[in-house]
């Protein structure tokens, strides 16, 4: 009998650590939801708030959150960082998400799952002595950097940071060699 009642809390401890993992399809969907549906999503799955700015018309807000933050300092599994407009509508939210974590196989299913999704690798580079990939799929950019920092004691951790973004705003705001930002400024010129 107490085999089975530990093996049942070892069940649910394990079902509930691994339901607070925020899969790719998640993170795609969160990106396209409200900043206030964003929060009671994460609030569930136990992701602690950390700092905020409120947007406005003219520059986007920003939210942090960390999952299995640890007490005493900002130490966590992840973090997540929501960068918002100021609007509620979800019909036409587009809105950013980085979302940041130490662990590689996490980071092999999630570049899996893209794969798997379709979107396609189309740069690969290092700069800053950091990898960084771009993935696109019909709609969503994923801007993927591999960085690997030293501690005090000179070992190295190797961190994953995703960049989800609209494919429309990666190329206006982000990418150095769009021909789509370049044709949209001769247009605005021309105007």
């Amino acid at each position: 009998m107490k085999k089975s009642i530990l093996l049942i809390i070892t069940i649910l401890n394990l079902s509930n650590l691994y339901s607070q993992n925020l899969t790719i399809d998640e993170l795609v969907s969160l990106r396209k939801k409200s900043f206030s549906n964003v929060e009671e999503i994460l609030s569930k799955k136990n992701w602690t708030f950390l700092n905020g700015s409120e947007a406005n018309s003219e520059t986007m807000g920003s939210a942090d959150f960390a999952f299995n933050k640890q007490d005493f300092s900002d130490n966590a599994e992840s973090f997540f960082e929501f960068v918002y407009n100021d609007t509620e509508n979800e019909e036409i939210c587009n809105h950013r998400i980085l979302f940041q974590f130490f662990d590689k196989v996490k980071y092999t299913n999630y570049i899996n799952r893209l794969k798997k999704l379709g979107c396609k690798l189309i740069k690969t580079k290092i700069e800053d002595s950091n990898i960084i990939k771009i993935y696109q799929g019909k709609t969503t950019t994923f801007q993927i950097s591999i960085i690997a920092d030293k501690n005090e004691l000179g070992i190295t951790k190797t961190r994953y940071h995703f960049f989800i973004i609209g494919n429309v705003d990666y190329f206006i705001t982000f990418d150095d060699d769009s021909t789509l930002r370049d044709l949209l400024k001769e247009e605005v010129e021309k105007e």
